[in-house]
């Protein structure tokens, strides 16, 4: 169960950490050599007895929900970065959980993965059959509105507590300097030039490891020095995705439809929760704050063997840059990984050479 932006990886600082960083863990498990469509798990990766038949590009996310689901990291089933090896004693134990949560969805749920490894363990190694009493208090019901709020008007508050229609579409290109903040506190530096026409590039330095990603319009790539990393069509969407809700005021250049599901919660705030669709992207859910009308959260999923793996961006502390209001602290999470965008300046309307934003 790899996770390479992880704490414990982090804090190690192994020799080893460019290959770590490109292996299994997400954004970036084609690197040793896993097919992005096509193949199973058990023709691509040694050793592997149950999960045989899911497709070889789930391999990451999966075991990324596994670790999250038991609130483990990789070394509670393997050993080292060896994966293939049955030396750690949980590794069987886990092939035995697996088995028996396949087999029910299976016989009762048509295969459909209703029931997972969290659907008992909820965090721990050890799930508790012990119920929780303060699970016992009603969760307090938020009154929903009588008549549907109109997704255009939600949209159009948006823009404009970003500044109005005027300012958000000259907004043509931003320079970012920020820190990536790790969940232990410690910080990388990261920089970011991205344009209105799609062209985006980011880069994060880890010590003496560059990590590079970027947009040149068409395609997304992105490398750890020297070395490519292969990205799967999900991971790719997600570089692109955040280029692309960074300019423009008009919806219809994001998405195709927006649907109005509720009234929520997210933590004072309520929120109003939108269906944002698009026949060339993965649809996401949207996140607009009543009062104040900023877009506070976007999630996007993937449908894994294992239920859903989500990307959970949260967007807090807005800020006005070149005219516009733009969020200075952005946290990311995936299933067992989260990490935090610390924005320190915000440089707008600058003109980039495009040969920045070009794949190596």
């Amino acid at each position: 169960m790899l996770n390479s932006r992880s704490n414990a990886f982090l804090q190690s600082r192994l020799l080893s950490f460019l290959a770590l960083l490109t292996s299994l863990a997400v954004f970036g498990p084609s690197a040793l050599g896993q097919p992005k469509t096509g193949k199973k798990a058990g023709e691509t990766f040694k050793n592997v007895k149950v999960l045989t038949e899911m497709p070889a590009e789930q391999m990451g996310k999966v075991m990324n929900i596994l670790s999250a689901s038991l609130g483990v990291n990789c070394g509670y089933c393997h050993e080292g970065t060896d994966f293939a090896k049955d030396s750690v004693g949980k590794k069987e134990t886990g092939r035995r959980m697996l088995s028996m949560t396949l087999e029910l969805n299976q016989k009762y749920f048509d295969g459909e993965p209703e029931i997972t490894c969290n659907t008992c363990h909820r965090g721990q190694a050890r799930p508790s059959s012990a119920l929780s009493l303060e699970r016992l208090n009603p969760i307090p019901q938020l009154s929903q509105p009588l008549t549907k709020p109109n997704t255009e008007e939600i949209w159009s508050r948006y823009v404009e507590a970003l500044g109005g229609k005027a300012r958000v579409d000259a907004l043509k290109s931003r320079h970012v300097i920020a820190k990536r903040i790790e969940p232990n506190g410690k910080s990388e530096p990261e920089e970011l030039w991205q344009t209105a026409s799609n062209r985006s590039r980011m880069l994060t330095q880890y010590g003496d490891i560059a990590v590079v990603e970027g947009f040149d319009g068409t395609q997304a790539w992105k490398r750890a020095n020297d070395r490519v990393i292969e990205l799967k069509s999900d991971e790719s969407e997600q570089i692109r995705k955040e280029v692309l809700l960074a300019f423009g005021s008009d919806p219809l250049s994001k998405y195709s439809e927006l649907e109005y599901q509720r009234l929520d919660r997210i933590l004072d705030r309520d929120v109003h929760v939108v269906d944002a669709g698009n026949k060339n992207l993965q649809p996401e859910r949207l996140y607009f704050d009543t009062q104040n009308g900023l877009l506070v959260r976007r999630i996007a999923s993937v449908q894994t063997i294992m239920g859903p793996f989500e990307y959970r961006v949260d967007y807090q502390d807005y800020k006005e840059f070149g005219g516009v209001m733009q969020p200075t602290q952005i946290r990311f999470a995936v299933p067992n990984m989260t990490w935090t965008r610390q924005v320190q300046t915000i440089e707008t309307n600058l003109e980039f050479d495009q040969e920045l934003f070009r794949k190596p």
